[in-house]
């Protein structure tokens, strides 16, 4: 695993990070998910570069997974105080080795936690259309604080995970953002 690096993406990983998501959501496309992340063209994947932060990790010079940051007030529409994790993707080539895990993990542990001393992150998906997904953010720790229906009949949650206990306040969370 020596060979893996996980560095910050920058702009000029657009093309290559738009290829990865389009063939990693192709099953999402598939099962009707509607994400901005899965049918994300060029100039969405470039501005969220631009806009958020985004990690990618490499084996070698191969870019093979990557996951986005967005803090709170990057967003016109707020889910919490905390950072939000989304458009994590991973090339299908590479599924089941723990490549995605071993990202994820960096983020919230040596990013978040170690680096921001962040006291939880938050994420969101779906529990209808997409029910496995749920089930590996519970076992990673992930929590529902809130769900919606959304227009096409799916049950979207938002999720939670503390990383910091004795800072974390679950006060602050606010309302659920779908009220």
């Amino acid at each position: 695993m020596s060979d893996y690096n996980i560095r910050i993406a920058e702009e000029s990983d657009a093309e290559v990070l738009h290829q990865l998501m389009h063939e990693a959501f192709t099953p999402l496309r598939e099962l009707g998910i509607d994400w901005p992340s899965v049918n994300a063209d060029l100039d969405l994947v470039k501005n969220n570069l631009i806009k958020n932060t985004t990690f990618v990790l490499e084996n070698g010079s191969e870019i093979i997974s990557t996951i986005t940051v967005r803090f709170p007030w990057e967003s016109k529409r707020r889910l919490s105080i905390y950072p939000f994790v989304w458009w994590f993707a991973t090339k299908p080539s590479y599924d089941g080795q723990g490549i995605g895990s071993k990202l994820l993990k960096y983020v919230e542990e040596t990013f978040l936690r170690d680096t921001l001393k962040v006291p939880a992150v938050t994420l969101g998906t779906s529990a209808r259309k997409h029910p496995w997904l749920l089930e590996i953010y519970k076992k990673r720790g992930y929590e529902v604080y809130a769900e919606h229906e959304t227009n096409d009949g799916d049950l979207g949650v938002i999720m939670r995970k503390v990383l910091i206990p004795d800072r974390f306040d679950e006060a602050v969370l606010g309302q659920p953002p779908f009220k």
